[in-house]
């Protein structure tokens, strides 16, 4: 028994590994997107407001938090607003390096043109070849036209169509909101504690359902859902049915706009079916004594434990891992208490 529980733990504890991990890099490239969408924000309320240098400074440091080509088209406006032509071109075409296919590249093409033609205009006259006759008196000429700053174009990023939000905000229409979800598990238990004989890893089914509260775009929220599970222990003779009924509330942390990882406490009760006196479940009877146990069905109180990592693969479709404990405390006839690992692959529907 030791090397089997040593082994289940072992699985455990490499799959929560795994998922601290990514949640760990997840966490913080959801925090870089979080701040660069606040950044960008921040560099539109300045602009509104005629801060241009601010408004450029917001920006590139939203750029260096998220890569966003909309950063660098919302720099050339700014520019360009404040009369800086080659640095307005400069943005702009990074910008358009940066998003080839922006749909707006016609009129930011039409932009740079219009610009380079400012720097053209402000560049001075070619000195005048050196007289080989007689000096005169200096013709009057007159004088190269001044260089203006351009009109004030309209706001940068809340008008512009290329400016776009350096991240996919998280929160959805309010229409659009998924609160319940159903979802199917599949997965092997693996036997830890409370059977007298070594046992094989057994088929795990879990079917669970629920309502999430709390606003979508949220970092953390609370769901809370119902779960129903199966698994088996195969004995020497007979099969153990294991049926599970719990209620399951769960916190949901938002570790990107993709991935999701919860941990989740069910409170229930297992039904162990199929009982004989001679399970591995239940203690060797004495010489003198007789076990009497109802195969039919025999109920004990489970607690399970479970760490869940999701990846949404569509708005109302996610993938999941889940592993989990699960324990029922010792009592009666039972051998000591049973304690099972179970690692649980699947897909949750919302709606």
């Amino acid at each position: 028994m030791p090397v089997v529980r040593k082994r289940a733990f072992g699985i455990l504890a490499a799959v929560a590994a795994l998922l601290f991990l990514i949640l760990g890099a997840s966490a913080a490239r959801a925090d870089d997107a979080d701040t660069a969408r606040e950044l960008f924000t921040q560099g539109n309320t300045f602009f509104d407001l005629g801060q241009f240098d601010k408004a450029i400074d917001a920006w590139q440091r939203g750029y260096q938090l998220k890569n966003d080509p909309g950063f660098l088209y919302n720099i050339g406006q700014a520019y360009r607003t404040m009369g800086d032509p080659e640095k307005a071109i400069f943005f702009y075409k990074r910008y358009l390096i940066n998003a080839p296919k922006a749909k707006n590249r016609a009129e930011v093409e039409q932009k740079i043109e219009a610009l380079q033609k400012q720097v053209d205009e402000k560049q001075p006259p070619a000195a005048p070849p050196p007289a080989t006759g007689p000096a005169e008196a200096p013709a009057a000429t007159t004088p190269p036209p001044v260089a203006t700053a351009p009109a004030t174009p309209p706001p940068a990023a809340p008008g512009e169509p290329a400016a776009v939000a350096p991240a996919e905000a998280p929160a959805r229409a309010a229409g659009l909101v998924r609160r319940m979800d159903l979802g199917l598990g599949l997965g092997f238990d693996t036997w830890s504690s409370g059977l007298r004989a070594h046992a094989s890893p057994s088929f795990a089914l879990t079917l669970d359902g629920g309502y999430t509260f709390g606003n979508p775009a949220a970092r953390v929220r609370f769901r809370l859902g119902l779960l129903f599970g199966y698994t088996f222990l195969k004995e020497t003779s007979e099969t153990d049915g294991f049926v599970s009924f719990l209620v399951d509330p769960t916190v949901i942390v938002r570790a990107s706009a993709k991935i999701h990882v919860s941990a989740d406490v069910g409170l229930g009760s297992v039904t162990i079916t199929g009982l004989k006196p001679t399970s591995t479940l239940l203690i060797v009877p004495r010489s003198n004594q007789m076990l009497v146990v109802n195969g039919a069905g025999v109920s004990r109180p489970v607690v399970r434990l479970g760490l869940r990592g999701d990846y949404e693969l569509l708005p109302m479709l996610s993938a999941f891992v889940w592993p989990a404990v699960a324990s029922s405390p010792q009592s009666g006839n039972f051998y000591a208490t049973l304690t099972r690992v179970e690692v649980l692959f699947g897909a949750t529907y919302r709606f």
